[in-house]
């Protein structure tokens, strides 16, 4: 197999090196790139899983690898404990980058693209690790170590937050509809092996050099000691880099998104040379699936077409092949192709049979994916007698993002409540999710102990620590997102979410009301088990599927700003967790300092914001994730929105938001574009030619998906856009 970034190597000098799909239709273009993603091999998908899982790895790595350094940092620098405000800064200022690097890059990768921002934030990671990595006290005190960790841990969180919705977003859109669910989770579940490799490699750092400090006390450490331990949290910081390494040059030589190329960059033909080139199929071409299509064509057009959609999810693939071979594909030898083949040169055809799944002929989907409040589809069905007319709506060429279809989009159409429910519900997730993550080492150490606490030499301290993160954490993490891994196409990504709100709420109540408890009769154990169970139901439940609904839910043209937002969202909440547990005062005595004081009553805290995501998700989550059919919803379904327009928008108060917010958009966008030609860009000429180039489209092309615009018949028209 030849491996992405060797394949893409040449592609990359020349996007349209031996392009033949000049004279091919707008809508075939279409067909074909969505067919071709749909009928991905192993081969093929697999390493976008790879990529945009190493890629999480390292981030996840990088988050938790802070927890297993923090008490060397107390012993070489700090006589024993570094201090509790240096502490809470470390980790607040990670999180903090990674808003930052969230929202920015999201939005980024949607105005330029996702191939420009893909790599870069490795780069920055990469950078920032070094940076801690090389972060001391100078010679004698001249300078501050706390404060380089703080400025590299900083720029460490925007790298680690911009890959959340690059990963989320290219995989999503590279990703075959059947295995979407899957291949979402494969990722994600890279964030608890990261903390699993983070927990392992200090094990191994510190066995590897344990002479310099075994059988030394904390206060005792001194000379050898301090050499070793200096050097033992410097590997486990540095290690990092080696997986984002490895990935980089895959990052930086992915092809855009198909999807993106085609829909927003508006240049189909370059997203299916691209697509055509870059994902190379190493089977034979099945010539036989193109008997499955037939079609009769007359003078006048189109008079009949069959179309068969193989159970993988292809796309009309087989419509589509008919029709680009009748737009005029070229052979090799120039002569013309009439035969039904899907695209000259390409080893794609739709195949009638692939891993298990039979080829039948299935009914139409709705023309649309929207929703309603409740999550139940409102669409009617496309009508029987318009042949492959779903097959066109979903190939339509969306609109042109602009401030006013953005507005139109979001606030009229009402899905503006989709993205606050993603928001928040990733914001009540990462409350207790990072609030007790960040803080696992101390927590866990309570846990596991009691009333008992063993005071260790420097070595048995490490190695405690480290197994009761792999027993406590990283056992529980893995094993929930393995059972997601296997349901989440089963169960639904909404409804695995409810269960795991649900349970995390009865858990945190059971372990609130009975810490205290079992904290002074010694059942260590029972706790425990409560908070593996924890662990489990974090990930078989909202801290999987917060991460993969916004990927899914929006359409290309928002899907990484809205997934950034989403995401930018759920580390607030985690900043929010950090400040609130630092600095918290029950009373009695009750404070940060005594963590079997105030864990019980944080986590009847925390209880509320478990009930709060389930009741947002059961309220504004899309609930119908399957159409008719039975079929898992492709983007192009999901991108519809909802259906049920926004009341609220009809009131005074919203048109004088509205009015406002028309007024911010305009001067932002009018800086945007006056920094742009400073720099000698040309997005206002661009845009200005797409508007030109969609209008010119709806005028010929009569909403027939702009097939006249090439010289090209429709190989399908639709009754309710051939009247218009």
């Amino acid at each position: 197999m030849v491996l992405w970034g060797f394949r893409w190597f040449k592609l990359f000098l020349n996007p349209y090196a031996n392009d033949e799909f000049e004279h091919i239709s707008e809508s075939d273009r279409r067909i074909y790139i969505l067919g071709r993603l749909e009928d991905a091999e192993f081969s093929e998908w697999s390493w976008v899983v790879i990529v945009a899982g190493v890629g999480f790895f390292t981030d996840a790595y990088s988050i938790f690898a802070i927890n297993m350094v923090l008490p060397m940092l107390g012993i070489l620098y700090y006589g024993g404990t570094i201090p509790h405000t240096y502490e809470t800064a470390l980790s607040v200022v990670t999180l903090g980058g990674s808003i930052i690097g969230q929202v920015a890059f999201g939005l980024c990768a949607d105005i330029w693209g996702r191939r420009k921002m893909y790599g870069l934030e490795l780069i920055i990671t990469i950078g920032a690790t070094l940076g801690v990595v090389m972060s001391s006290n100078g010679i004698n005190g001249s300078m501050s170590i706390i404060a380089w960790l703080l400025v590299w841990r900083f720029v460490l969180g925007i790298g680690i937050g911009a890959d959340y919705p690059l990963s989320a977003v290219i995989c999503s859109e590279f990703a075959p509809t059947r295995l979407r669910g899957r291949m979402l989770t494969a990722v994600f579940m890279c964030q608890p092996l990261g903390q699993l490799a983070a927990t392992l490699v200090t094990w191994i750092a510190a066995a590897r050099q344990r002479n310099g400090i075994i059988g030394i006390m904390p206060e005792n450490c001194h000379g050898e000691c301090i050499k070793t331990l200096d050097s033992v949290w410097r590997w486990i910081i540095g290690v990092g880099v080696i997986p984002a390494v490895i990935a980089l040059w895959f990052r930086l030589t992915i092809i855009e998104s198909p999807r993106y190329t085609a829909d927003v960059g508006r240049d189909s033909r370059k997203a299916a040379s691209e697509l055509n080139q870059y994902l190379l199929l190493q089977a034979q071409a099945q010539t036989a699936a193109a008997s499955t299509t037939s079609l009769q064509i007359n003078s006048g057009g189109v008079n009949n077409a069959t179309t068969q959609r193989t159970r993988n999810g292809s796309f009309g693939a087989a419509s589509g092949a008919a029709s680009i071979a009748q737009s005029g594909a070229a052979s090799d030898d120039g002569a013309s192709q009439r035969d039904i083949s899907p695209v000259p040169h390409s080893n794609f055809v739709p195949k009638p049979q692939e891993n298990g799944f039979n080829t039948s002929t299935r009914p139409l989907r709705p023309a649309s994916g929207a929703f309603s409040d409740d999550g139940n589809l409102e669409h009617a069905m496309t009508h029987p007698g318009v042949v492959a007319s779903n097959d066109a709506e979903q190939n339509e060429i969306p609109p042109i993002p602009t401030w006013k279809e953005f507005k139109q989009f979001f606030w009229h159409d009402g899905n503006l409540r989709t993205l606050i429910a993603t928001s928040l519900c990733w914001f009540c997730l990462d409350l207790p999710f990072y609030g007790l993550g960040m803080n696992s080492p101390r927590i866990i150490n309570t846990i596991w102990n009691g009333k008992n606490p063993q005071i260790l030499p420097i070595y048995d301290l490490i190695e405690h620590d480290i197994w009761q993160s792999l027993v406590v954490v990283s056992l529980g993490a893995i094993v929930g997102s393995l059972i997601t891994l296997t349901t989440i196409d089963w169960l639904g990504r909404r409804n695995i979410q409810i269960n795991g709100f649900f349970w995390l709420f009865i858990l945190f109540i059971v372990i609130g009301g009975s810490f205290n408890h079992l904290y002074e009769i010694g059942g260590s154990p029972a706790i425990i088990v409560l908070y593996i169970l924890c662990q489990i139901f974090f990930n078989f439940g909202p801290n999987t599927t917060t991460y993969i609904l916004p990927a899914e839910l929006f359409p290309t043209r928002y899907r990484g700003l809205c997934h950034g937002i989403s995401a930018a969202f759920g580390k607030l909440g985690s900043v929010v967790a950090q400040l609130f547990l630092a600095y918290i005062n029950y009373g009695h005595n009750v404070d940060y300092q005594i963590i079997q004081k105030w864990l019980p009553y944080s986590l009847l805290v925390f209880s509320i914001f478990m009930l709060l995501g389930l009741w947002m998700t059961w309220k504004w989550i899309p609930g119908q994730e399957r159409g008719p059919d039975g079929e898992i919803k492709t983007l192009e379904e999901w991108a519809g929105g909802r259906e049920t327009p926004n009341k609220f928008a009809q009131t005074r108060l919203a048109k004088v938001v509205e009015v406002t917010w028309k007024f911010i958009a305009h001067i932002a966008e009018e800086s945007y574009l006056g920094l742009d030609k400073l720099v000698g860009g040309d997005e206002r000429e661009r845009r200005e030619q797409a508007k030109r180039d969609e209008e010119e489209m709806q005028a010929v092309g009569g909403g027939i998906l702009g097939n006249e615009i090439v010289g090209e018949p429709a190989p399908f028209v639709n009754e309710r856009t051939s009247h218009t």
